[in-house]
Parts: C-alpha cells; sequence; structure tokens
C-alpha cells in the first residue's frame, strides 16, 4: 500500500493549485507595492505644502507691518526671524523675495526641496506668491 497515494476520503489542494495561488498573490504583490510607495509620498508632501502655507501667511503679515519708506509693504528678505524654516525629517524650505522692494508688484517663492538620503530624495514643493493681493499659485510638485 502506497502511503502517498489519496483516499477517496481525504481532501487537500494539490501542488498545482497552491503554485497558482501564490502566482496570483506575487502579481498582486507586484502591482500594490509601487502604488503604496506613490501613495505615500504623495501624503509625504502634504507636510511641506502645510508649511509653505505657514510660510505665505507669515510673510504677508510681516509685510503688511513693516513697509518701505514709501509706505508700500515689502516682502521680508529671508526668514528672517519671521518663520521657522528649520528643515524637517523629509524636507529643507527656502524663501526667497523677488525683486522691486514692493510686496504688491514683486513675487515671493517658497521652496520645500527633500532631503538627500531620505524618502523624499528629488522631490522639490514649490509655491510663488505673485504679490501680497493673491494667495499664490497652486504648489508646483516635481520629483514624484
Amino acid at each position: 500500500m502506497n502511503r502517498f497515494r489519496k483516499q477517496p476520503n481525504q481532501k487537500g489542494f494539490t501542488m498545482v493549485e497552491l503554485m497558482v495561488v501564490v502566482v496570483i498573490v506575487g502579481v498582486l504583490s507586484a502591482v500594490a507595492v509601487p502604488m503604496y510607495s506613490k501613495y505615500i509620498k504623495n501624503a509625504r508632501v502634504s507636510e511641506a505644502t502645510g508649511k509653505i502655507g505657514e510660510v505665505v501667511t507669515a510673510a504677508k503679515s510681516w509685510a503688511i507691518e513693516n513697509p518701505n519708506t514709501v509706505g508700500n509693504p515689502i516682502w521680508p528678505s529671508g526668514a528672517g526671524g519671521i518663520v521657522d524654516l528649520t528643515q524637517s525629517d523629509l524636507f529643507t524650505y527656502a524663501i526667497t523675495a523677488g525683486g522691486g522692494g514692493n510686496a504688491n508688484t514683486s513675487a515671493l517663492t517658497i521652496q520645500a526641496t527633500g532631503r538627500g538620503g531620505r524618502k523624499m530624495r528629488g522631490v522639490t514643493v514649490t509655491i510663488t506668491v505673485p504679490n501680497i493681493n493673491r494667495n499664490g499659485n497652486p504648489p508646483v510638485v516635481a520629483g514624484l
């Protein structure tokens, strides 16, 4: 009597059925993992857009409270203590004011750059506020 022979009352899966299931799980995971990684990166970009929003609000307040000699509001020339631009685990932040010395006519650019060696390397989030009367263009995200 062969002890490996299937008896009529035994139930189970054949090797072919198990291999089909393994292949299906492999294909599903090959599709899901890259999609999940992109989803995580997009979620991490929200940190940068939130911080950029804080910087825009602080820069507008500073510009209104600190007019130039003619009385026109001016953008801050850098962070200058108006807002905390310390780097986070994922991004570094920079603020650049356009020329002209007048926030009503010059642009303000804030950029978040993904830190090298981190999961967001190569990703930048940039927003440009054309003048003090505008809220800014939608953020431009590159490197995703």
